[in-house]
């Protein structure tokens, strides 16, 4: 691992196939200052030319989902998905003005960098092209100056003069779109948000729909800031390792130890009895687990746990997805026939929620992760983020099932459940909310955010039908 940044490669980087190459060692002289938070800018709204990208050692990039943008500490873009040369990645994206801007935030010596699947640089200099992780593997790499199809000083103004609210285009004439105009409009994108979601479940014919299944639900634990590990344990640890394991212990020692959560025996020295002990419990379980399974542990930097409330730390959330294979636990069994039966239920929502309700032992009381205790506390899942779940992961998994076996009436009646469940209270909801659209239902919010994320923070008013009706109307 470097404890600095290594002496700079001589860098030859070809502007394009018919340029020749040139070797920079630093962005032209009269280059304006940019600030990152525009470069962040144009890779999340991918405003380049997408057409036949390539990295800078000529592999070809195709940018599926740009990530969402981190305001914490970590890589930029999480939960991004990225086609390299033909392989399909997932993980985060780091972006900078240079590709100097790696070294000198010591990124080449931050292992929770080491799952960056892409560096985004503005401009290429003497380091573009040789940027390495901490586990020393090379980093991909894109430079977009070449592909700007906007000149970069009038991007910059842009930036500058950009207005500081981040109110809603047509807010202001909202109440003008006929209520039934909307409403069609929202239940149309809400459509198209469940089918994308659904066919990105990642699955091959070998694993099966209920690996699906499973890497979604482990992700949708995560939270934003702890999906990418978390999806990652689920394909370390997939079902058929889970089931045959014999008890609570044995199946958490297996995930915690996986996910690189399981403290050193000089982390327990000021915890209690019952904390250290449960602790070293998992560790000596584990030591037998790892090596039957052949695991590799995942780095405890891949975990986030900034600003997370202890009801989200890693730990008791992993400890949650443990109990889902436990005993009759519905994971346990065939899932996929579970879920479909609890479909056809008078009531699916409540059975739904009931079947992903499982909490895990008693210890996680009074824990949130293994090093001390804490006031007791409910160990399993809230009623809000079982509903997350059931439309982020159990709804799309429903949806895809009844696509392969062509069963319209369980497309009918996952759409039914997504309207008997509740809106979130997110911040698009409430953007909405504000304007004074009633928003009643799951799906109607699936359509709102649908709504917000590719049209109203892309400025497609244009190809959104509350946009054209305003401005038919002028």
């Amino acid at each position: 691992m470097y404890a600095s940044a290594p002496s700079p490669p001589f860098q030859i980087y070809s502007r394009g196939p018919e340029a020749e190459p040139i070797a920079l060692h630093e962005p032209p002289s009269d280059t304006p200052d940019v600030p990152e938070a525009l470069v962040q800018d144009l890779w999340a709204q991918q405003r380049f030319d997408t057409s036949a990208l390539e990295t800078t050692d000529d592999a070809p990039v195709q940018v599926l989902t740009p990530g969402t943008l981190n305001p914490d500490a970590g890589p930029d873009f999480q939960n991004a998905h990225v086609r390299i040369g033909g392989v399909d990645w997932r993980g985060h994206v780091e972006v900078h003005n240079t590709s100097g801007g790696w070294f000198e935030h010591d990124h080449h010596t931050d292992p929770r960098y080491d799952s960056v699947i892409l560096h985004v640089t503005l401009h290429a200099d003497m380091w573009t092209g040789g940027l390495l992780r901490a586990d020393e593997s090379t980093l991909p790499e894109l430079v977009l100056f070449p592909r700007l199809e906007t000149p970069l000083r009038e991007l910059l103004h842009a930036f500058h003069t950009r207005a500081t609210d981040d109110a809603l285009p047509c807010g202001p004439r909202w109440d003008e779109v006929p209520i039934e105009e909307r409403q069609d409009w929202i239940g149309h994108l809400a459509q198209k948000r469940m089918a994308e979601k659904r066919d990105r479940l990642s699955f091959t014919e070998e694993e099966g729909l209920e690996v699906a299944l499973h890497k979604r639900l482990f992700a949708g634990l995560g939270y934003a800031k702890n999906d990418v590990p978390m999806s990652t344990l689920a394909d370390r640890v997939p079902p058929g390792v889970l089931r045959p394991l014999n008890g609570p212990r044995e199946r958490e020692a297996l995930l915690l130890g996986t996910a690189g959560l399981l403290p050193e025996p000089g982390d327990l020295l000021e915890a209690d009895r019952t904390t250290a002990d449960y602790a070293m419990d998992l560790r000596d379980r584990f030591r037998r687990l790892q090596v039957r399974h052949d695991l590799s542990p995942m780095p405890e930097t891949a975990w986030t746990f900034f600003r997370l409330r202890p009801a989200n730390f890693p730990p008791i959330r992993i400890a949650q997805a443990a109990a889902w294979y436990g005993g009759d636990a519905f994971m346990s069994g065939t899932p996929l026939s579970t879920l479909r039966q609890a479909l056809r239920d008078v009531d699916p929502a409540s059975t739904l929620r009931t079947l992903l309700e499982v909490s895990p032992p008693v210890f996680w009381r009074t824990h949130y992760h293994l090093t001390k205790s804490a006031k007791e506390h409910a160990a399993g899942l809230g009623t809000s983020r079982i509903d997350t779940l059931l439309v982020n992961a159990v709804a799309p998994v429903l949806l895809r099932d009844a696509h392969r076996r062509n069963e319209e009436a369980q497309v009918d009646a996952t759409f039914d459940l997504l309207r008997g469940l509740p809106a979130p209270r997110d911040h698009v909801v409430r953007r909405f909310r504000d304007l004074g659209t009633e928003v009643d239902s799951a799906l109607e919010a699936q359509g709102l955010h649908e709504l917000y994320r590719a049209y109203c923070t892309e400025g497609g008013c244009l190809d959104c039908q509350i946009g054209q009706y305003l401005l038919d109307r002028g």
